[in-house]
């Protein structure tokens, strides 16, 4: 599968990047939809992510911009992906389900706006 979106890299220091975060996804949500969107997180090191927002379906025109943000394609299996469901208000103790098996490779997370959402992840 071929994630297309607009991404940045997030300091993870002190937690900081679920506020950074969501300030870029009320950014694209603005422009796009949230119902419409993505997200890829990936590449961790102790400090940082990359994250990369893009369209549920089909591709992103790399034409469109988006300030701060630079334009990615990346390449992700097709298969072997993990399921969660819940609600956004309770992400805390979903992404604590998610890290007691150890770190992650990549999640693509989407958000309803009934406040719903779902996280796919790979080890």
């Amino acid at each position: 599968m071929l994630f297309t979106g607009y991404g940045q890299k997030f300091s993870t220091r002190n937690a900081v990047q679920y506020d950074a975060i969501g300030a870029f996804w009320d950014r694209m949500s603005e422009r796009f939809g949230r119902e419409n969107l993505r997200g890829l997180g990936f590449g961790w090191t102790e400090d940082t992510i990359e994250y990369v927002i893009g369209p549920k379906e089909g591709d992103m025109d790399p034409s469109l911009g988006c300030e701060g943000a630079v334009y990615r394609q990346i390449s992700l299996p097709d298969d072997g992906w993990i399921r969660y469901t819940g609600r956004t208000e309770n992400l805390p103790e979903l992404y604590d389900e998610i890290y007691k098996d150890g770190p992650l490779l990549y999640e693509i997370e989407t958000f309803g706006e009934d406040s719903g959402c779902e996280i796919l992840i790979r080890r």
